[in-house]
């Protein structure tokens, strides 16, 4: 596995990450995100892990809607809009700020840099933002998207932004919807915990291209 990734970091143009999961290890956070935005409708709670947990790139506010007017049967009403997200970014913002990363990945993405790496994660633009500032990360990267973004369009529109062929983009992500979105791009895909477990040993042997070879 690790000469496939050195081979496809040689002929790379771009690189991206993906966020949870990927570089940091906090996908349990924000599943439970969801049991405490929801904990007074526990007789549903099964019904709701099932859908929240299940739909990892459909944003949080899309996920509350659903669960409150096709599980709970309810209006979903502005006041209730603000205290499901209220209750969520209290449950997992300082957590995902303070949890580990991925072994590795600081010092993988930083001797990427001469790829200018982008950050293209589902949590909010915003709240991505503070929490790459709070873990003193927020140099890494040279673009950072957050949610509301279509993973695979955003990719496509990346390719034609830095001119690249789509094989010299490297997509590293943590799910299956990961692996559609590179694909639906064309890019290369990198699974971090599958067939990269973690980013240990995996810094590049000598500096990548840079998009200005083009």
């Amino acid at each position: 596995m690790m000469s496939a990734l050195r081979t496809a970091l040689q002929n790379a143009k771009a690189v991206v990450f993906d966020f949870d999961g990927t570089l940091v290890d906090s996908n349990d956070v924000k599943r439970r995100g969801f049991d405490h935005a929801f904990a007074e409708y526990p007789d549903r709670m099964r019904e709701i892990r099932e859908y929240c947990y299940g739909s990892n790139h459909t944003i949080r506010g899309e996920k509350f809607r659903y669960v409150t007017e096709k599980i709970l049967g309810l209006e979903y009403t502005i006041e209730l809009e603000a205290n499901f997200h209220k209750r969520y970014a209290e449950f997992t913002t300082e957590s995902v700020i303070a949890a580990p990363e991925i072994p590795g990945a600081g010092a993988f993405v930083r001797s990427l840099a001469a790829l200018h790496p982008a950050l293209l994660s589902s949590t909010p633009t915003a709240i991505l933002i503070e929490i790459l500032q709070r873990r003193g990360w927020q140099d890494l990267f040279s673009i950072v998207q957050g949610a509301p973004v279509n993973k695979q369009a955003w990719l496509r529109g990346l390719l034609a932004v830095v001119r690249c062929e789509p094989e010299q983009m490297v997509f590293f992500g943590d799910t299956d919807e990961d692996e559609r979105a590179a694909a639906g791009a064309g890019c290369t895909f990198i699974r971090v915990g599958g067939t990269l477990p973690d980013f240990t040993g995996a810094l590049p042997t000598q500096p990548p291209q840079t998009t200005k070879d083009k």
